[in-house]
């Protein structure tokens, strides 16, 4: 999780060069350059705690039973250097040093709960609130055209709902745990398997320097909106599978609610009538392959 190429101990030479800026504009922002080379160096130190925390966290979230894949990585020293740069241009307010750096990056650490279905983000939400206490309520970060029936859904959960431009999607909780002296603050997101690959390409093409030009931004745009079509097909697949599995005839209402459900899907119109007919017959009670 280290990355080795970077020195154990950091000079402001060194910091000024690696984030490529000048003493004179971190000064005038109000960052003093020993101040970062300060954190960089209290920080390096940490890694291998942080290291332990972040396997800790992954080996309870193992016990969420709808959890597909964990992942976790201990943020780069750099990059946590420009997040401060970008906090302070924020909230220019803020004082961020070497002793309280910890209390304002809330991503020291931070973990990936991926899941098969969508709706999976209930149940290991819940854990995740039954396990840690939370820094601040869960926020959900949705498409700009996200279902408002969904984003309704979060509301009555407790999230601060945040419209995302470029089309991210994910779920963020800030967990506080003290396994040690000293507290951390970690974020768990949660996202699906489709959101994930998105969120990866996307991440790759833009974070943290890159910038992409228009077409580019298009063809993210395409790819987040075929992201959210197989989300829902997924889900779709879950329903039908519970439904099957129960070997009981659908009644009048669950019949329209799932028809009203394949009427939303991204399918062409012989998709979707063959769709029906399955549906037809397990409304009549037939469960044959």
């Amino acid at each position: 999780m280290t990355n080795h190429n970077l020195p154990d101990k950091a000079t402001v030479p060194f910091i000024l060069t690696a984030l490529g800026v000048e003493e004179e504009r971190l000064r005038a922002q109000g960052i003093a350059p020993e101040t970062l080379a300060t954190i960089y160096n209290d920080f390096v130190q940490r890694q291998q705690e942080l290291n332990t925390i972040g396997a800790q966290v992954i080996a309870t979230l193992q016990q969420a039973r709808e959890v597909h894949v964990l992942r976790y990585r201990v943020k780069d020293p750099l990059h946590l250097l420009r997040k401060v740069i970008r906090k302070k241009d924020e909230y220019p307010e803020r004082s961020i040093d070497g002793l309280n750096y910890m209390d304002w990056i809330n991503d020291l650490v931070g973990v990936r709960a991926i899941h098969l279905y969508k709706e999976a983000w209930r149940t290991t939400g819940q854990f995740i609130q039954d396990v840690w206490e939370l820094k601040r309520p869960p926020i959900a970060y949705v498409h700009p055209e996200e279902d408002k029936a969904v984003v309704q859904q979060y509301q009555e959960a407790g999230f601060d709902i945040r419209p995302h431009s470029n089309g991210y999607r994910a779920l963020h909780y800030v967990i506080s745990t003290q396994p040690y002296k000293q507290r951390y603050y970690i974020e768990i997101q949660l996202r699906t398997l489709f959101e994930e690959g998105w969120s990866e390409i996307d991440h790759a093409i833009r974070y943290p320097d890159q910038h992409c030009n228009a077409i580019v931004r298009d063809l993210l745009t395409i790819l987040n909106r075929f992201t959210g079509q197989a989300d829902s097909i997924a889900t779709f697949i879950q329903i039908m599978l519970e439904q099957i599995q129960t070997r009981i005839p659908l009644s009048m209402e669950q019949h329209h609610l799932l028809q009203d459900q394949l009427a939303a899907l991204p399918i062409t119109e012989e998709e979707r009538q063959k769709l029906l007919q399955h549906l037809k017959r397990l409304s009549a009670g037939d469960q044959t392959p």
